[in-house]
């Protein structure tokens, strides 16, 4: 476990138990709402959040459809809470890379407003093309920043604090990430603060 990772375990640790009401909850509120609002879903689908947190975005999803819905998170705080709030999903600490399931096993996995804490954002990609089957897709909602906070961000703020960020992407990184592992049929929009990235296999 890196650095940036184990900041990120202590962070969401700490505040796992109030974190609906805490300043990052409210303020990751809307990037699920936005992954809520796009996600389709079929009968039976098997559902993947990566950074589930306490299981908020899975509970919601699996309103939509009769899914069978799996949830990792590196802190183990905020694993506890998303069993006690969501008995009917299955949840278990883990890391994003490697991800601990069989080859074509998910037909959706979404990442909300946790992206820009992994260390090893190619080899995560790698393992979404791994782990989706056919036609599979993949949703991540960003943070978006102008490139100028973009940069102040990843080369002043980053680097020195303790909460686990890494870097904030644009677009145009995303896609590379993407393009790369192979997958296609890119859709890529921004709407407020949110950016939203999905892709194909």
């Amino acid at each position: 476990m890196g650095k940036k990772t184990k900041q990120s375990e202590k962070v969401y640790n700490d505040m796992a138990w109030e974190y609906d009401s805490s300043p990052e909850g409210n303020y990751t509120r809307s990037h699920k709402e936005e992954i809520i609002k796009k996600a389709v879903l079929r009968e039976g689908d098997n559902i993947l959040d990566v950074a589930c947190g306490n299981g908020y975005l899975l509970g919601e999803l699996s309103k939509k459809a009769g899914v069978n819905a799996f949830g990792v998170d590196i802190s183990e705080n905020m694993i506890a809470s998303a069993r006690e709030r969501y008995p009917a999903c299955t949840f278990a600490v883990g890391s994003c890379t490697p991800l601990g399931f069989e080859n074509e096993s998910m037909d959706v996995i979404t990442v909300s407003c946790a992206f820009h804490h992994f260390e090893t954002p190619q080899i995560f990609v790698n393992e979404c093309m791994r782990v989706l089957k056919k036609n599979g897709k993949v949703v991540i909602v960003e943070p978006f920043f102008t490139p100028v906070v973009r940069w102040l961000a990843n080369t002043v703020v980053f680097p020195f604090t303790k909460t686990g960020d890494v870097k904030v992407y644009s677009q145009k990184e995303l896609q590379s990430f993407f393009k790369v592992a192979g997958f296609t049929t890119v859709e890529s929009y921004i709407t407020g603060a949110v950016l939203f990235y999905s892709a194909r296999k």
